[in-house]
C-alpha cells in the first residue's frame, strides 16, 4: 500500500472518529492488509465505501436502543399501555438458533432501567412462537415489540409477522418493529403492510443505488473482482444481495463480506476489517 493510500485510510478514520471507538487498532491493521493485497481501483472503491461505512461499538449500540425507546417512539405509543410483550425476530424455523434478536433482548434487561418513561408499565420476554399461539390474547392496552439489531432483505421480519398473526387475536395495529438499523428493503416491506416501525438507521445498497450508469457498471464489476479473494460466493454483495456498509455490535450478513468475512491472498489467510467470526 503507497503513502497516498494509508494517508487516505487514515483520514478516513480521523474523519469518522473511529480512532476514538475501542478496537480501532485491530480494525485500522485490518483495513490497511485488505487494502495492501488490493490493486489501484480496488483499492479506490473500498476506500469510497469506507467513507459511507457506519460503525456502531457495543456501547454506541447501547446508546441508540436507549435513544429509540426514550425518543424516537412517541409518548402517545406508551402512555396508556400496561403491557408490552418484547419478541425476538426470527424465522420460525430458527427458533431453536440464538438469533440477533435474541441479543437485543440481552442487552434491553441491562438498559431497561434508563428507559424513563416506562415506569408505569409492564414488561414481559416470550421467546417462542408456541406461547403466542391461541388461546393467547392481547388486552386493548398490550403490545408485542418485536426486536431485532438489522434488517435486512426483509424476509426475517415477514416471516415472524406471518407467523404470529396466524393467531386471530393478534392484529397488526398491536404489533410494533424496533431495530436499531433496517436496510430500505425491509423498510420498504414493513410499510407496504402498514406495521409501525422505529429504527436509527435506514441503508441503502451502496453500490447500486450510489452510482449510476456507466460508473456503477465498473464498480459493481471491480466488487466481483475483489470478491474472488473469499473462500465462497454464498454471500456475494452480502446476504440476499443487499450491498450494506453496517458494522453493529456484530456485522451483519447483509454488509459486502470483504468487511467481515476471512479471505486468502497467495495462500495467506486474512481477518477482514470488521471480523464477523
Amino acid at each position: 500500500m503507497n503513502p497516498t493510500t494509508f494517508a487516505r485510510l487514515y483520514s478516513i478514520f480521523n474523519a469518522k472518529r473511529w480512532h476514538d471507538k475501542e478496537m480501532h487498532e485491530v480494525v485500522f491493521r485490518n483495513f490497511c492488509e485488505l487494502l495492501g493485497n488490493l490493486n489501484d481501483k480496488q483499492q479506490n472503491l473500498l476506500l469510497e465505501l469506507a467513507e459511507r461505512y457506519t460503525w456502531l461499538t457495543f456501547t454506541e449500540y447501547q446508546g441508540k436502543l436507549v435513544h429509540i425507546f426514550n425518543t424516537i417512539i412517541p409518548q402517545e405509543e406508551i402512555h396508556n399501555l400496561s403491557k408490552i410483550i418484547l419478541f425476538p425476530v426470527m424465522k420460525p424455523k430458527d427458533e431453536e438458533v440464538t438469533k440477533s434478536g435474541h441479543g437485543v433482548l440481552i442487552i434491553l434487561r441491562g438498559v431497561r432501567p434508563f428507559f424513563e418513561r416506562y415506569n408505569h408499565l409492564e414488561f414481559k420476554e416470550i421467546e417462542a412462537f408456541d406461547k403466542l399461539e391461541l388461546p393467547f390474547t392481547l388486552a386493548e392496552n398490550e403490545r408485542i415489540f418485536l426486536l431485532d439489531d438489522f434488517l435486512g432483505t426483509g424476509d426475517t421480519i415477514k416471516s415472524t409477522i406471518e407467523q404470529i398473526l396466524l393467531n386471530p387475536n393478534i392484529t397488526l395495529d398491536k404489533i410494533r418493529v424496533i431495530t436499531v438499523a433496517s436496510h430500505q428493503q425491509a423498510v420498504n416491506y414493513m410499510e407496504s403492510i402498514g406495521v409501525r416501525y422505529y429504527t436509527e438507521i435506514v441503508t441503502q445498497k451502496e453500490i447500486s443505488d450510489h452510482y449510476t450508469t456507466p460508473e456503477l457498471e465498473e464498480k459493481t464489476a471491480i466488487m466481483k473482482e475483489i470478491e474472488k479473494l473469499l473462500p465462497s460466493k454464498k454471500y456475494s454483495f452480502g446476504y440476499g444481495q443487499s450491498e450494506g456498509l453496517i458494522t453493529l455490535y456484530r456485522t451483519p450478513n447483509n454488509t459486502f463480506p470483504i468487511f467481515w468475512h476471512d479471505y486468502e491472498k497467495n495462500e495467506v489467510n486474512y481477518k477482514a476489517p470488521f471480523p464477523r467470526y
